[in-house]
């Protein structure tokens, strides 16, 4: 019994030890990117392709140093370690809030790169072909796709504790979330149809928006469903 409490804190401070380094290494270089595409914009009184690519730096930046200073914050060292938490119970509560937290964040970080990715269409429909604006287009839709993944538990943290993260209750909100998303994709590409048959430029910058859209959706709806189930024991 004790050589099972000892192996459990050694795992628990195994993996702060982990996110506290990984959050120090994200944040650090965020904190490079916001500094250095904020710097380099000021500076230099950068405009055009410049002045875009500076704007995606930092706006990474800033979404990097968010992500390493929660991962830090919840690595410190210092803090006594639970045994009880360590037991299988107890860490699958805790990873599920882990999941619910990103599920809620990255909706949020993904509203800040749809306000760049805006005039980065503008600047595309307007004969303006560059790097950087197709950069600043691409971000909140690779960000539309990353949210599902997560509910999907297709990335690489949600495979390794496939054991404690998996059961049904789970694949019944991942199946209501899908669901949701996908009719919100429907109806927003429907709209999006209808705007393009009208003025095609709309239609085209609706696009990023809807796919924005369905992966957020998907996510803020486990994270509620995740909610409710925690407050109905």
């Amino acid at each position: 019994m004790i050589e099972d409490e000892t192996h459990m804190v050694q795992r628990a401070k195994a993996e702060r030890s982990r996110c506290w380094l990984g959050g120090l290494a994200l944040a650090a270089v965020g904190a490079a990117g916001l500094i250095g595409g904020s710097g380099f914009a000021v500076l230099t009184g950068a405009e055009g392709d410049r002045a875009t690519v500076a704007g995606v730096a930092a706006g990474m930046g800033l979404a990097f140093m968010l992500l390493g200073g929660l991962m830090a914050w919840w690595g410190r060292p210092g803090r006594p370690v639970d045994v009880a938490a360590s037991r299988d119970g107890s860490r699958r509560e805790k990873l599920q809030r882990e999941r619910t937290r990103q599920l809620v964040l990255f909706p949020l970080v993904l509203l800040m790169f749809m306000a760049q990715a805006q005039g980065g269409m503008q600047r595309v429909l307007g004969g303006d072909h560059n790097v950087g604006a197709y950069v600043q287009i691409l971000l909140p839709v690779l960000y539309g796709w990353l949210i599902p993944v997560l509910v999907m538990g297709w990335d690489l943290h949600a495979r390794r504790n496939r054991r404690l993260l998996e059961d049904e209750l789970t694949q019944v909100m991942r199946a209501k979330s899908m669901i949701l998303a996908f009719v919100v994709l429907m109806g927003g590409v429907t709209a999006a149809l209808g705007l393009g048959l009208w003025r095609a430029d709309y239609g085209v910058m609706a696009l990023p928006y809807v796919l924005a859209l369905g992966g957020a959706s998907a996510g803020l709806r486990f994270a509620w469903l995740d909610r409710e189930a925690g407050r109905d024991g």
